[in-house]
């Protein structure tokens, strides 16, 4: 599991690179100052806060892709694992108008992955070892962690509450009817309802029968197995049929640290051939007795608290966690939400114009690249964002909270449009959201426009 989580990291890190200047630096879409003045959590932290120019993301980007490498190998693998879990907590608040749930995953795996020990197989540490190498480890981060990804898909299948999941089976049906996130199989599938009601509700099965399976006490290792089948079947079929970026890889490889230990000595036997001698003792912390004990306190208080966030987002657990407490949460950041297209599915549908205003009065539609704004439907909408995280910033622009953001990404584009078009510059730009509500039945509302923004590169917004 290290070796894909790290692998993810970096991947993760190269995606987000190709639009470091426009979602890190004070000359993209969140200038810092923007971010502090809207978004200020108190004991939120970020390296990526100190300065908003290129050089200093770039230089963080560079240490932090270093920093996964070394993950993944294995070198020096507790101080790496607390080192990617630092800096992925900064990257993350520096925006957060372009995460999404897999980062929430992704970021509290390395956070129980800090007191694992991870790094005794298949690293260079294990190599520098000569010591029997033991293979079973229980403690309070190995329980967090199995938690973790029980919660993942459990409380998902609790707050899944609308009746397109459970009593009309329409579900997969409106996922699968914005344009915006239609990929892959998705156009073929869509023409299934009876195949698209089934698929509703094994959803529903698999998100509440793995995580009872990974418990079972007998046979555990099969048991686990069938529901570890059963998650990666789960993304896989996501992955096939919806845009999600990088959330069906995250989700994939944070549950390989629940592969039961059978299966890895077949690979290591057949495949890996790890040539350090391995002991079925368990493994116990080198730590002292008192470093031990406060340790398992912390994680077992962490632990409870999670499970408090996950129940306070139930709507039969009518409580609140009190704002003193979530001042810890801010800054280990445990914040989590597991409602996956939950609790009712996003039906609103749509795409953005951007009309470029120029000096001699005309308009220049600056995605399309031609005079006059085209406000036909396009063919394939998901392919007007360059990745996904620029989709979830989309999606974030529409809603009338995030007003404050609106003119940052207007001016941004404007900036962008006259550098890379110096003998066609426009003065102005007016974007527009073209709404269009998935209705039953293969139908669609009218369609409007919506959530207008109009701004100039130098005057304040409209």
């Amino acid at each position: 599991m290290r070796i894909s989580i790290g692998l993810v990291v970096l991947a993760d890190l190269i995606i987000r690179a190709r639009s470091i200047a426009a979602h890190y630096t004070d000359e993209g879409i969140l200038p810092i100052h923007v971010l502090k003045e809207f978004y200020d959590k108190q004991l939120y932290y970020s390296f990526h806060n100190l300065n908003g120019s290129l050089a200093w993301q770039s230089t963080l980007f560079i240490l932090n892709a270093i920093i996964a490498i070394a993950l993944i190998f294995g070198f020096k693998t507790r101080l790496t694992t607390i080192l990617a879990w630092i800096f992925m907590v900064s990257l993350q608040n520096r925006n957060p108008f372009i995460q999404q749930g897999g980062d929430d995953l992704f970021r509290l795996v390395l956070f129980f992955g800090m007191f694992l020990p991870w790094g005794n197989f298949y690293s260079y540490d294990a190599g520098q070892k000569q010591s029997i190498q033991k293979k079973y480890y229980f403690s309070p981060a190995t329980f967090g962690y199995m938690l973790l990804i029980a919660s993942v898909y459990f409380f998902s299948a609790l707050l899944k509450t609308s009746p397109e999941w459970r009593s009309e089976g329409t579900a997969i049906y409106y996922v699968l009817s914005l344009d915006q996130l239609k990929v892959g199989i998705g156009p073929w599938l869509y023409q299934f309802p009876v195949l698209m009601k089934f698929l509703t509700h094994f959803v529903m099965f698999i998100e509440i029968v793995s995580p009872v399976l990974f418990f079972i006490p007998f046979k555990n290792s099969n048991f686990k197995t069938i529901g570890l089948v059963l998650i990666i079947m789960l993304h896989i079929g996501i992955a096939l049929n919806v845009y999600v970026g990088l959330f069906f890889v995250i989700g994939i490889s944070s549950t390989l640290g629940m592969l039961p230990s059978g299966f890895m000595d077949w690979l290591d036997a057949k495949i890996l051939k790890t040539k350090h001698l391995i002991s079925n003792r368990l493994y116990r912390s080198p730590l002292r007795l008192w470093a031990c004990t406060f340790r398992n306190i912390f994680l077992t208080t962490v632990i409870g608290f999670c499970l408090l966030v996950n129940l306070g987002n139930l709507r039969c657990f009518d409580f609140t966690i009190k704002p003193q407490v979530m001042l810890v949460s801010n800054a280990l950041k445990l914040e989590q939400f597991w409602g996956m297209f939950s609790p009712n599915i996003y039906k609103d549908d749509g795409w953005y114009i951007y009309r470029g205003l120029r000096l001699n009065n005309s308009d220049w539609d600056i995605y399309n690249n031609k005079e006059g704004v085209d406000h036909e439907k396009p063919e394939h909408i998901v392919k007007m964002y360059e990745s996904d995280r620029w989709r979830k910033f989309a999606e974030n622009y529409q809603k009338r909270n995030y007003n404050f953001i609106k003119p940052y990404y207007c001016r941004y584009l404007i900036r962008k449009w006259n550098k890379e078009h110096p003998d066609n510059k426009i003065d102005g730009l007016y974007i527009v959201f073209l709404k269009e509500v998935s209705l039953p039945d293969y139908k669609t509302s009218q369609i409007k426009e919506e959530n207008s923004c109009l701004c100039y590169e130098n005057e304040p917004a409209k």
